[in-house]
Parts: structure tokens; sequence; C-alpha cells
């Protein structure tokens, strides 16, 4: 299939994109044990209340952990190691982290194409990159993964996997082939057999207008220097598209949309839906090994929550708006109830950390932490805002912006 590209102008920054559409050499279906679908959110009919079932079939670890909320688990207790405000640190697009095993952090700033890496009680040691396309140098760092050695920094622009040690020593790159090499290709986990999973970033068509569901590929690189399979399409994030004035396309985030959650950890990926409460993790050769459900969130969105969002998104444009995006803003679908979940992050020996939806002005966001062995080890209340960016078995890494958009990423460690 030839690639093809549609104009398409998002209404949240007015700026004009392009997005090009590939083939893939294999398409398949995921089964329903790997990704969710059906019913996921129900319980098994003999699960007792307030308890986590566990249980194993065919290899897949099957954990079902009826309504969250109401999981009785206790309340865990976290201390701030650092945060880069607290260093006079200076942050510009914070792209990703990864706890490292020796104790330390790297930071993807993406704004300044460099890595940071702090040392377990927060000074810098390194400062890996900066602008370029040589050995070790980054164009648009959008990811980065964990390897026993050290990280994996992959480069969006230059479709390159660097890769260095933990104490920011460049090791080697791998090139994408030039057909996959896809700007907006989100790696997941990688092997050490050299086996990728990836997503890609967002959806190659549009429709003229409503409210639509995207659409990602799961691929699957065995090497990349050739082509991936598509193990399959996976539902993605929803937007609302409407007429632009002078005929094109405009588009922005509905009210209380749906999403995909992606992320991964060493060679394992987490992928999921925040439609309903089902979680699945992924081996980096596309094995399915885990699968979380339950139910969540759900919640019905009132006529304040709406009249909120569209005076946001309006004040957002500044003070000339025009009028054609007042009548956008004020007619946008919108969606009835509350996505099932917000959030998830994978850490070691697949344990996953859930962030639970939230209702509207509330403060703190709820984290369910559950272990490599399944069950709940407890709870964590963080600011509803702010994003976990990565978790090990006792640190977690939270990024937050001010009203300025001002960055700030702390540390942290749990108990």
């Amino acid at each position: 299939m030839p690639r093809t590209a549609v104009d398409i102008t998002d209404v949240s920054t007015g700026t004009g994109t392009m997005r090009a559409c590939g083939s893939f050499l294999t398409a398949g279906v995921l089964s329903c044990a790997a990704i969710a679908c059906g019913d996921a959110s129900s319980e098994p009919e003999d699960q007792p209340p307030n308890e986590v079932l566990v249980s194993d079939s065919a290899g897949i670890t099957n954990i079902a952990l009826g309504r969250v909320e109401e999981l009785s688990v206790p309340l865990l207790e976290a201390n701030l190691v650092f945060s880069t405000r607290d260093l006079g640190i200076e942050l510009f697009w914070v792209g990703d982290a990864v706890l490292l095993g020796n104790d330390g952090l790297a930071l993807a700033n993406t704004g300044s194409s460099e890595v940071f890496l702090f040392s377990g009680d927060g000074s810098i040691t390194a400062r890996v990159g900066g602008q370029g396309e040589g050995p070790g140098e980054f164009s648009d760092i959008t990811t980065l993964l964990a390897t026993a050695e050290g990280f994996l920094a992959y480069d969006a622009r230059l479709t390159r996997l660097s890769e260095f040690s933990a104490s920011g020593e460049f090791l080697t790159s791998s090139l994408l082939s030039a057909q996959s090499a896809i700007v907006d290709l989100r790696p997941l986990a990688r092997d050490a057999a050299g086996n990728l999973v990836a997503i890609l970033g967002e959806q190659r068509f549009f429709l003229p207008e409503g409210m639509k569901r995207d659409t990602t590929p799961l691929l699957s690189f065995t090497d990349l220097e050739t082509e991936p399979d598509t193990l399959g399409m996976l539902p993605a994030k929803e937007w609302v598209y409407g007429g632009f004035p002078g005929g094109g396309v405009t588009r922005t985030e509905p009210a209380v949309g749906r999403d995909i959650v992606a992320g991964g950890f060493r060679d394992r990926a987490l992928i999921g839906d925040n439609e309903l409460l089902s979680l699945s993790v992924y081996a980096a050769d596309g094995r399915p090994t885990r699968l979380i459900r339950g139910s969540g969130g759900g919640w019905t969105v009132t006529a304040e929550e709406i009249e909120a969002w569209r005076a946001e998104r309006i004040a957002r444009r500044g003070p000339d708006v025009p009028d054609w995006y007042v009548e956008f803003a004020a007619n946008a679908p919108y969606r009835e109830t509350h996505p099932a979940f917000h959030a998830a992050v994978l850490g070691p020996g697949e344990m996953v950390w859930i962030g639970l939806a939230t209702r509207s002005g509330e403060d703190t966001r709820r984290w369910l932490v559950i272990g490599p062995d399944g069950q709940p080890r407890g709870w964590l209340d963080l600011p509803a805002e702010a994003s976990v960016l990565a978790v090990d078995a006792g640190r977690f890494v939270l990024l937050e912006r001010d009203a300025l958009d001002e960055e700030e990423v702390s540390l942290y460690r749990y108990r």
C-alpha cells in the first residue's frame, strides 16, 4: 500500500501537521486473553468482596481485582529523595524517565536533547547527548527503556535506538529500516535477543466530523533492519473532529475521552484501554504473560464538568478566540461517563501501578500498587494532575507541571 498523507489542524494548538500511513508485513488479531475485549470488567461469580484472585492459565497470570475503589489495602508511606526544582535544575519538555539498576535515575530532557543521569541522592553524574546526529547525540528523544547494562534512548526524528551504560557511556546505536522508520513509533520493550514491541502514536486517517477512537498497530520487530509484523490493531486516543474555515479539518480531545495506556519495563510491555479496567503484559517477543482486570470509574459526567471543559478550551485560545471555535467547543460531543481508570505503569517482576479515575475538582489521585505476585501492596495518594513516569520495588518518579507549564521531576521512596 503506498504511503498517503492528510493535512490536519489541531485546534488545541492551531498548528498543521502531516501524518503518514505505511503498510506492514503481517496483520493479525490479538486474542481476548491478551487484549481487553468483551466484558473484561466483570468479576468471577465466586469472587469474594475485597479479595483479589490470582490464577494461571496456559502460562498467563490472571489477576481479578473486583471493584478497585472498594479494595481494603493499606496506605503506603512515600518520602521525597530529591526534586529537580530543589536542585535548581530547569527542565523543558520532559520526555521520559527510567530507574536504573545502580540506584540512579535517567531523565530525558527532550527540549535540550539531553538525558540527565542522577545518582540515588540526587546529584547529577552525567548529561548525555546534545543536539546533533552523531553517535550518542539526539534530535528528538521520546522514549527511554531500561536495560541490564543501562538504558536505551529512542530518537523519533532520527528513528534510532541508542544504548548507554548506567554511567552514561555511549555503547551502540541501531537504525530502523527505511520502510518502518515512522516518526511517531513508540518502543515499549526490548529483550536481549533483540526482539522489540512498539505502537504508533497517532491515527493515519481522519474523519470529516464527529467523535472517533484512534487506532494503532501493535508491532513486533525481530530485527530492526527489517519490516515489523503487525500483531493486531488496538483502540487508541479519542478525538473530536469538525469543520475548519477554508475546508480543513479541526480536532481536539473530547471531555473525559478514552485512550490507550501503554508503557514498558525492560523486556515487558504493558498495554490497556481505559474504556475498561483491563491491562495486558507482553514479553518483547509478543507473548502475553499477564492479564489484570477489574472495574472502576464509570461515573456519570455532570453538566458542570462539561461547561468547565468548554470554558477551559476557549480560554486556552486566548482573548481573540474566533467565533467558529466558540461554536465548535459549544457543540463538541463528549462521553457521558468517566473512564474506568486513568493510567498504569509497569515495574520489575511485572508489578503494576494503576492510577484510578478521579472526579473533576479532586486534588489527589489514588494509585493502586500491585506486586509481582499479583496481590495489592497498598495505595498511594498523589497530586491528581501529576504523572508517574517510572516505578520499581521501592521508588517512583513523579512529573508535575505548574500553571506556567514549568516542570518538576521528583524521586520518592515508598514502603
